[in-house]
């Protein structure tokens, strides 16, 4: 049965008049927008203690994080999370951005960088510990719900111990 809602779109409900109702995460929503966006350091091998991955959000609007993927080293690798709103100027890299709408190729508006050394070091809200690649390791991959980067904040993972490789991914999304 079709019927029209209140906003003028139509809606489908069965025989018994329940509604059809499809629900989406706010990352499928951003993305179908072309709003979605993953920032990659790519394997490296960076300094211990110098920042894996760099987020800035320069944008008005604020930048969800939803998820986080770490990909093992060498060795046991210590990564810590941490949030911060330091003014220094970032250095480091360019990370690689990857829209993940297929339909649109439009960049985010934000600073990404790989092996950045210049800001302090935020405050870590989350560690992870790898395991060594090639032995059968999975990646890491964690829900970052909950942490939200307003303009000129930022997000930096740290890789704390020294190897000679290990990524990181980043997912977020504009709403």
């Amino acid at each position: 049965m079709q019927l029209q809602g209140k906003s003028g779109n139509r809606v489908e409900s069965n025989d018994a008049g329940e509604l059809f109702v499809v629900t989406e995460s706010p990352l499928v929503k951003a993305s179908r927008q072309g709003k979605a966006y993953s920032w990659d350091s790519g394997t490296r091998d960076i300094d211990a203690n110098d920042t894996i991955l760099f987020v800035k959000n320069l944008n008005d609007a604020p930048l969800f994080l939803d998820q986080i993927v770490i990909n093992g080293s060498n060795v046991i690798c210590e990564y810590d999370l941490g949030v911060g709103a330091a003014t220094t100027t970032p250095s480091g890299t360019a990370a690689a951005e990857s829209n993940l709408s297929p339909k649109n190729t439009g960049a985010a508006d934000v600073t990404a960088l790989y092996d950045e050394t210049a800001v302090a070091t935020a405050t870590v809200s989350l560690r992870f510990w790898t395991t060594v690649a090639g032995t059968a390791a999975l990646p890491i991959i964690e829900s970052l719900d909950g942490y939200i980067l307003e303009k000129n904040t930022y997000v930096q993972v740290n890789q704390v111990t020294e190897s000679t490789s290990g990524s990181v991914i980043i997912i977020g999304h504009y709403e």
